[in-house]
């Protein structure tokens, strides 16, 4: 049972748009149209300054800032924050989801854009105001931080290197996005699937362990942690994990057909073959191939 690339896609996609809206001052040169609105307030030139590094955003946000329309982050740099979203890291190391908030009239006259930021382990999502009209602050809130282009170059450098088969190139390059980002649940599951796939098994446990202590919420970093624990010959916790999952998903989750099939190969282990049949050919069922003739 192989982990694939695949697997990230929603990551990588996600994150490979992002790299086309990554320059600052092409972004703004984007928006110079608005100053044809006299409706809009002028826009500000951004300067290529406002790239972010690990250290641009460590001191505290200002009170207030992006919590009211009032005070709304200035990302006039990113047009609407695209090279923001989806790489805000939470305190936790997680990555943020975002979703674009219902605004009202009023606030789109005005420039402002209502935004939903949700992190791992919050019951409800902050209610996040920024312009795109204005380059000014470029930080997020609330202890947020950004995952920096210079990070995100090297992270994608290294997917693809580790698509054209060249493992060491890879390993290098995620390394050095490691050192340029904070602590994220992005770059820590790709170093530990590289390693798996590698044949590193007993190392990558680790970072899926770290990946699950950041966003503890995503099922399928428990689900890559188990993996590795087999292959590294950790019989107890991946038992332990293929179980609590079972128990905690749905019967319709994707992830529930590869969970059964791992059920199902324990339970042959311990004798129980008529279980393990069962199983085997609910998941086979379901479109996993791999316990297909499974007896």
């Amino acid at each position: 049972m192989r982990f694939h690339l695949t697997t990230l896609a929603p990551f990588a996609t996600r994150l490979r748009a992002l790299v086309v809206t990554a320059s600052c001052v092409a972004a703004c040169s984007g928006a110079a149209t608005d100053r044809d609105d006299p409706t809009v307030e002028p826009v500000v030139d951004c300067m290529a300054t406002h790239e972010l590094t690990l250290h641009s955003c460590a001191a505290p946000s200002p009170v207030g800032y992006g919590s009211l329309p009032s005070k709304p982050l200035e990302w006039g740099a990113t047009r609407a924050g695209a090279l923001y979203f989806g790489r805000l890291v939470c305190p936790g190391g997680g990555l943020a989801m975002t979703e674009r908030a219902q605004s009202t009239s009023e606030l789109t006259a005005q420039g402002v854009e209502a935004w939903e930021v949700r992190c791992p382990g919050d019951p409800t999502p902050r209610t996040w105001y920024a312009t795109p009209r204005k380059c000014g602050n470029p930080c997020p809130p609330d202890g947020l931080r950004v995952i920096p282009q210079p990070a995100l170059q090297r992270y994608l450098a290294s997917v693809e290197a580790f698509e054209e088969g060249d493992a060491k190139r890879a390993l290098e390059r995620i390394d050095e996005a490691v050192a340029l980002a904070p602590p994220n649940e992005l770059l820590t599951l790709w170093k530990g699937t590289m390693l798996e796939q590698t044949g590193h098994a007993v190392e990558a446990v680790p970072y899926y362990e770290a990946a699950v202590r950041m966003n503890p919420d995503e099922p399928a970093h428990k689900l890559f942690l188990a993996r590795a624990q087999r292959a590294a010959g950790h019989d107890a916790p991946y038992r332990s994990a293929v179980n609590d999952l079972l128990g905690k998903l749905p019967a319709g989750h994707p992830l529930v057909p590869e969970l059964q099939c791992l059920k199902a190969e324990m339970l042959k282990k311990d004798g129980k073959n008529a279980e393990s049949s069962a199983l085997a050919a609910a998941a086979c069922k379901a479109g996993h191939a791999d316990c297909c003739g499974v007896k």
